[in-house]
């Protein structure tokens, strides 16, 4: 009876010690995944895009970079006027749930929101002051 007691006794450490090391092999390559794939390199790049804004504006060229300053998101935005790119002062951007939201000046409507959604690894969709739609895709 001990020789049994002792046998299980023996059996059910070794069965615990091979899941604790099953576990922390599973924790280190979920660690080595998340390393290797960050969310950074998810949005940064440089975006070309067209808003249609219709009459008497008509479609509108925009060159969107987002990038990262150390911890911090940030975007540049241009649009074509038929002659040169004008740029456009952003005032605030956040990343909120995979979407980012850029709060920016407009000089003929104020302070407007851009909403970008990342469908893929190389293009995007939003909208532009809530009601204009976009498509845009990455060119860098």
């Amino acid at each position: 009876m001990k020789k049994i007691l002792v046998l299980l006794t023996l059996f059910s450490i070794i069965i615990s010690s091979c899941t604790s090391l099953r576990v922390k092999k599973s924790i280190e390559n979920l660690k080595t995944s998340t390393q290797t794939e960050s969310p950074q390199n998810q949005f940064e790049g440089n975006y070309s895009l067209s808003i249609s804004f219709g009459e008497p504006y008509g479609d509108i060229d925009v060159s969107l970079k987002i990038f990262y300053e150390g911890p911090t998101l940030s975007s540049t935005i241009s649009y074509f006027n038929g002659e040169e790119n004008i740029p456009v002062i952003v005032n605030s951007i956040e990343l909120f749930e995979g979407a980012i939201f850029i709060n920016l000046v407009d000089n003929q409507a104020g302070n407007v929101e851009m909403e970008v959604y990342f469908d893929d690894e190389n293009s995007i969709s939003g909208f532009y002051a809530g009601q204009f739609e976009f498509k845009g895709e990455r060119i860098k």
